[in-house]
């Protein structure tokens, strides 16, 4: 062995291209490993085998990983459902256990305020309001033709513009 790089572990000298991973026999050689009792696992068998692996790929979740929700995932695999774009550290929606990007919602998911015809996202201003069954409105967009009404009351749509029950009546 005079000459050889050696590697030493507790007491015992191995040569250089003998220190392999207990489980594959992978050269560990100079790289890291996980002592398990006599077992000796080179980082990669310890990560399937220890560490947290992704919801959607499985794999071991090594640097770069996110947790979402008490869920490990890679940063690569958390995606928006249409698109696929990252929405790791972004703002997303999650819908039925489906992430959506701020776009896709906006252009999937999302009601359409019947003032304006844009999303009604909750980003930005989360203020809206309820009119007819499945018509929404944002408050920004919600005017009134002669005369303001007291808010909480179910509005009436008509084609260009949005009253209370009680506002109507007066027209």
């Amino acid at each position: 062995m005079v000459g050889d790089q050696n590697m030493e572990y507790k007491g015992t000298v191995w040569h250089k291209d003998c220190f392999t991973c207990s489980n594959y026999k992978q050269l560990i050689g100079t790289g890291s490993f996980f002592p398990k009792g006599e077992d000796l696992p080179c980082m990669t068998c310890h990560e399937t085998k220890f560490g947290k692996h992704c919801v959607k790929c499985n794999k071991a979740t090594t640097s770069g990983g996110i947790t979402y929700q008490d869920q490990p995932w890679h940063a690569d695999s958390f995606v928006c459902i249409t698109c696929s774009k990252k929405v790791a550290g972004q703002c997303f929606s999650t819908v039925e256990e489906q992430y959506w990007c701020v776009d896709c919602y906006k252009n999937f998911v999302a009601r359409k305020c019947v003032g304006c015809k844009n999303a009604i996202t909750g980003f930005g201003v989360p203020v809206w309001w309820p009119l007819m069954p499945g018509q929404s409105c944002h408050d920004y967009c919600f005017h009134f033709k002669k005369m303001l009404c007291e808010s909480g009351q179910q509005a009436l749509c008509h084609p260009e513009q949005m009253y209370y029950p009680d506002c109507a009546k007066k027209l």
